[in-house]
């Protein structure tokens, strides 16, 4: 599986959403693609389009992916629970892209610095390096998005015209990887740039104006650190 450890990681259900995205940006002769929510890049990074647009509000991951596609090596880094700690403390001391490598490689459950995972033992008696491992999947990530644009900034700065835009924010009521989201705000800034774009959104359930267009039981743990069964949607706007 190839994905950056991160809250709300699209890698399972990319084989469903991705061709119906396809179909949107083929079917309607779209030149240009946007996630205001990047994330892991779970989904942008097997979408066809010639203009590929990722944005996210955490700086950190920017840089983070910005770095990587400059050719930055993290597996350079030793990260040790002492620089793990360092760095947690003392963000401004180090390079955005390793407060990004630290904050979600080397993080439990996804948490941004939810604390430090490194090797661990087994039931069965072996050992794993959850680190090592995130790492090395995100460079086999890296390829992939190189022909990406990646931007920092509020969501509400984008200000997109006849593209295929997928949203993929924070889920309500659900763990925050790093900032928290105005809902209200979100989905009505999704009703405003439907206007002129084509708009799909994940989300576990969204405002009665707007359309499922898609659905999937998966069991997740990122609800008060359980396992549960959760439906995914992917949600269209009525008006639209």
């Amino acid at each position: 599986m190839i994905e950056i450890k991160y809250v709300g990681s699209k890698s399972r259900i990319a084989k469903d959403i991705v061709p119906i995205i396809q179909k949107y940006i083929d079917d309607n002769n779209i030149t240009t693609y946007i996630e205001p929510f990047a994330g892991g890049c779970n989904v942008i990074d097997k979408i066809k389009c010639e203009n590929k647009q990722a944005n996210d509000s955490n700086e950190y991951l920017i840089a983070f992916w910005q770095a990587l596609q400059q050719g930055w090596n993290p597996l350079d880094i030793h990260m040790t629970k002492e620089l793990y700690d360092n760095i947690k403390s003392n963000k401004s001391g180090f390079l955005k892209q390793e407060v990004a490598l630290a904050g979600l490689c080397a993080t439990y459950n996804a948490k941004w610095f939810g604390g430090y995972a490194g090797i661990v033992h087994t039931k069965i008696g072996t050992e794993r390096n959850y680190y090592d491992e995130a790492v090395r999947n995100v460079l086999k990530q890296v390829p992939m998005l190189k022909d990406v644009r990646f931007t920092y900034g509020d969501y509400l700065n984008i200000k997109p015209y006849n593209a295929v835009v997928y949203c993929d924010p924070p889920y309500q009521g659900t763990t925050k990887y790093k900032d928290e989201l105005n809902y209200d705000t979100y989905w009505n800034w999704v009703k405003e740039i439907s206007k002129n774009n084509i708009v799909l959104c994940s989300e576990y359930n969204a405002p009665l104006d707007f359309e499922c267009i898609w659905s999937k039981e998966l069991t997740t743990t990122l609800d008060n650190a359980s396992r549960s069964k959760a439906v995914e949607k992917l949600f269209k706007y009525k008006g639209k």
